[in-house]
């Protein structure tokens, strides 16, 4: 059977048959790939149980930095890294160096260009630039959107964590009063700042709900809503159908699972002009600019033409977590 060595930047926490994770997507590609290949995992160790659980085999293996001397024993061998992170890119360069050539794929999220400039400045961006170029060199991708490589030698997936309990109907909510809600990491690309400040300018009556981190210091108004992280399913699924609108302002995106976790629940989504490629050919997704007037006119049209909206959102075809996990498993056996 094949090892794979699966690079993450992701804490793990792992004991005898569980594994925990403080995301579902590293659970997702696991999961998806666990029952035909043995796993090296090269990842941040937790101390503590995190927030995501999962049932594994005994062919999961955590891999540190003395046991990576004894990779280069190993005849079929390929690589699987999560996202390009400095800490990722040392791991990559030391396994090549004892190894040499290496089949693998290196899986792309998000737009990490776009996301160290906005945490770094351009500094940052040049420095991932360079770390992906290299990494396009010795490694196939694996891209969530056509928006974030450049490499020909390039898969296509849609990520997805939709199973059967989000497909189960809801309660009708009620659009007396436009509840707006985000859920998500608070990140500075993830444009949670920039949605404070609108709806507290917006002139419309609203109420929003930013769900993700009540210790958020951010705004003082009495329409918005601090929560914490929500992790369990049922409770996020109530979260969803609790609100009309759902808004993600973030300056830049791969493919969010918070879009298609909204349309699921028939909830109509709001997006701004930075990340309009998400859309796709989804209905229910409206695209504003990034000003009071352009968000209160969206509003005011999905509040009035809830129902028919909703109509459309029914033909969606929606991708699903098996969907994903026999996709992915199909190209890395490629």
């Amino acid at each position: 059977m094949t090892d794979i060595i699966l690079i993450s930047n992701d804490q793990i926490y792992l004991e005898k048959k569980k594994l925990y994770a403080d995301f579902n997507d590293i659970i997702n590609v696991i999961e998806a790939i666990q029952k035909n290949f043995n796993i090296l995992l090269i990842s941040k160790k937790s101390k503590n149980k995190k927030n995501f659980l999962l049932k594994i085999s005994n062919k999961i293996k955590n891999v540190n930095f003395k046991s990576i001397l004894y990779l280069k024993r190993k005849k079929n061998l390929k690589i699987i890294m999560i996202s390009i992170t400095p800490r990722n890119f040392f791991f990559f360069i030391i396994i090549k160096l004892l190894i040499g050539k290496i089949d693998g794929y290196v899986y792309l999220r998000s737009n990490g260009h776009k996301e160290y400039e906005k945490k770094i400045g351009l500094f940052g961006s040049f420095i991932y630039d360079l770390m992906k170029k290299y990494l396009e060199n010795n490694l196939k991708t694996i891209s969530v959107s056509k928006e974030i490589i450049s490499s020909k030698y390039t898969a296509f997936l849609t990520p997805s964590e939709l199973d059967q309990i989000w497909f189960k109907k809801g309660k009708k909510v009620s659009t007396d009063i436009p509840k707006l809600l985000y859920f998500g990491r608070f990140k500075r690309e993830k444009g949670v700042y920039s949605l404070i400040n609108l709806s507290s300018r917006l002139k419309l009556k609203h109420k929003l709900t930013i769900a993700g981190d009540s210790n958020f210091v951010g705004a003082n108004d009495e329409n918005i809503q601090f929560l914490n992280e929500i992790t369990d399913k049922k409770k996020i699924i109530e979260l969803y159908d609790a609100h009309n609108i759902f808004i993600l302002p973030s300056y830049t995106e791969g493919a969010p699972k918070v879009i298609l976790e909204s349309l699921v629940r028939k909830i109509p989504v709001i997006i701004f002009k930075e990340i309009k490629h998400v859309k796709l050919n989804f209905k229910g997704i409206f695209v504003c600019d990034r000003n009071i007037f352009s968000l209160e006119k969206n509003i005011k049209f999905i509040i009035k033409n809830y129902n028919k909206i909703q109509l459309e959102m029914k033909k969606n075809n929606l991708p699903t977590k098996k969907n994903f996990q026999k996709q992915l498993l199909k190209i890395i056996n490629a």
